[in-house]
């Protein structure tokens, strides 16, 4: 193995990998879409029909602003349609690149000097490969297809790593400006890597070492550029999250939000070393404030910080790879709260790098200074590697569908109403009325939150109506009302099907008022003015019925078409 070409056994151990990491997601690409943000960015987006580059660069869903996202949705479209099979494919694809582009990272830093031989370098790109393409903590990123942000995010970072790494050996500027270039595509992707100036001055430090070569002030001027579009990506992302999703600043007081993000610091950690009790949702159902929980926390991350001091003595590679975490997490440690989960699995798909790269270089160092070790640290690789992709397509399962989804949240966090109502809301779709009436029921005893309770009431009164209960499907439909719908004040659907509740049960003047309201709602639609003209109709009120059937058809209701030529008689 010596006589070899050290590049080429790299690139191996990157190819061997990517293709294990390709394999372990075979099975997502059989998942469907599920009923949480897939709507909204995907299936129910219509926008994505057409390669709109305006739309792309001024649209913010879920409160946050992804252009280079929504247009990778519009090609996967183009070339898909609406099938789900080529979202999947597009993101195991880009997670694989990026499983191939860490191993190499891995081995370019670990043998940044040249102090490693062939076996060392072919166990540090192997173990970084495989520790980080098949680890189940990625499972959110790579099978949840809106999701494609974190994976797309990653790829253009780390296109921009190898840039500045070969931009360090050469102070080229064509490798300066591409690895400018790969950051703003980067934040274009999704706004966490909006820490990268500070990494590439962490790396600078060390494995790079050009603290010593160029200068710190040198090196932070260097860096401006960086600065000044993680200072606009930052506003832009504040803003885009401040229109629905982020929890304001003054909401949380200060030491109740450090306490959120000290806890997910160890979070993180935990869960990649012991990747079990997985969910889609981690509530925030804990104390939060000056506690003996927040006294351990901090303890534990000053120690973690005090080792890393301690260790420079010997070895900076500890050092660089705890700031390295620290800093890719801090857009979503909790300091600027976004939602009420106090932590998600996607959001390790960046910060786990460097705990996967400091392992990696562990295992390539030990093997290399013991030759010895070779053949047990590749079998320890080999078998933590099977337990993690058997875990991993375990998880997989997890994303098939949005019952499947939801159920997994209910049997991590059985207290938790998010998880009842979402699988009730999926029933609901499912046609399986019952069984969502049975699990929105669960949901609203355990007293959710207002957007929470609307969808649980709304989704309800469907499924109560739908299975004939139309006075209790009414009543629910009417307590909707009381609550904020996901769309700030659109209760368009809730009238619409609470009107057909109302035509059930013989009210048409309650079910015409229903309507009218309905219609009365910006920016307008064709399916109000359809339906509020059929039920001036019903009436015998033919002129309001025209009136409204016109207006329907102006707006490009073809159904709206055929019953006005009904109502005239044609």
């Amino acid at each position: 193995m010596q006589r070899q070409n050290p590049n080429a056994l790299i690139l191996l151990a990157c190819l061997i990998a990517a293709v294990v990491a390709f394999c372990v997601y075979i099975p997502s690409l059989g998942n469907g879409f599920v009923n949480w943000d897939d709507s909204e960015y995907i299936y129910g987006n219509p926008y994505i029909k057409g390669f709109d580059l305006k739309w792309a660069f001024t649209a913010v869903i879920g409160s946050t602003w992804i252009p280079l996202t929504l247009l990778s949705f519009a090609l996967d479209y183009a070339v898909w349609g609406l099938d789900p099979f080529g979202f999947h494919l597009s993101n195991s694809i880009l997670h694989t690149l990026n499983t191939f582009m860490l191993a190499f990272l891995s081995a370019r830093l670990a043998n940044w000097h040249g102090s490693l031989g062939p076996k060392g370098l072919f166990m540090t790109a192997l173990a970084a490969g495989l520790l980080f393409g098949i680890h189940p903590i990625h499972v959110e990123s790579v099978a949840w297809a809106t999701e494609r942000k974190d994976v797309l995010n990653a790829f253009f970072f780390l296109l921009g790593l190898h840039a500045y790494l070969s931009y360090s050996k050469a102070l080229r500027p064509l490798w300066y400006i591409l690895t400018l270039i790969f950051f703003v595509l980067s934040l274009l992707s999704k706004p966490m890597t909006v820490t990268m100036p500070l990494v590439l001055l962490i790396v600078d430090f060390y494995p790079l070492d050009r603290l010593k070569t160029a200068g710190f002030r040198k090196l932070v001027i260097e860096k401006l550029p960086f600065f000044g579009l993680s200072v606009l990506a930052g506003l832009v992302s504040v803003w885009s999250q401040s229109l629905d999703a982020m929890t304001p600043i003054e909401g949380l007081p200060l030491l109740d939000r450090l306490h959120i993000a000290l806890r997910g610091a160890l979070f993180y950690i935990y869960k990649s070393i012991a990747p079990l009790g997985l969910a889609p949702l981690y509530p925030r159902d804990f104390e939060t404030g000056i506690n003996i929980l927040f006294a351990a926390y901090a303890g534990s991350i000053a120690a973690i910080t005090a080792f890393t001091f301690f260790m420079l003595r010997k070895t900076r590679a500890f050092f660089s790879a705890w700031a390295y975490y620290v800093v890719t997490l801090l857009p979503v440690i909790g300091i600027l709260q976004v939602g009420r989960q106090a932590a998600a699995d996607r959001y390790a798909y960046l910060p786990s790098m460097g705990l996967v790269l400091l392992a990696a270089a562990g295992t390539g160092y030990l093997v290399h200074r013991k030759g010895k070790a070779l053949v047990p640290a590749a079998c320890a690789l080999m078998i933590i590697s099977a337990l993690l992709s058997f875990l991993t397509v375990k998880q997989t399962g997890v994303w098939k569908d949005s019952v499947s989804l939801w159920t997994q949240e209910i049997k991590v966090f059985p207290d938790y109403a998010n998880g009842y109502v979402g699988r009730g809301v999926s029933r609901v779709f499912n046609g399986d009325f019952h069984e969502a009436a049975a699990d929105l029921t669960r949901g609203i005893e355990l007293k959710p939150g207002s957007k929470v309770l609307f969808d649980a009431y709304f989704h309800r009164g469907i499924a109560l109506s739908s299975i004939g209960r139309i006075p209790e499907g009414i009543e629910d439909f009417t307590r909707a009302l009381d609550f904020e719908p996901d769309k700030k004040g659109d209760y368009r659907p809730v009238y619409h099907n609470r009107a057909a509740a109302y035509t059930i049960a013989g009210e048409y003047v309650l079910a015409l008022e229903d309507l009218r309201k309905a219609a009365s709602f910006e920016p307008v639609d064709a399916e109000s003015y359809t339906k509020l003209g059929l039920a001036y109709a019903r009436t015998g009120d033919r002129e309001n019925a025209y009136l409204n059937l016109q207006k329907a058809v102006q707006l490009g209701d073809n159904d709206a078409l055929r019953h006005l030529k009904a109502l005239e008689g044609r």
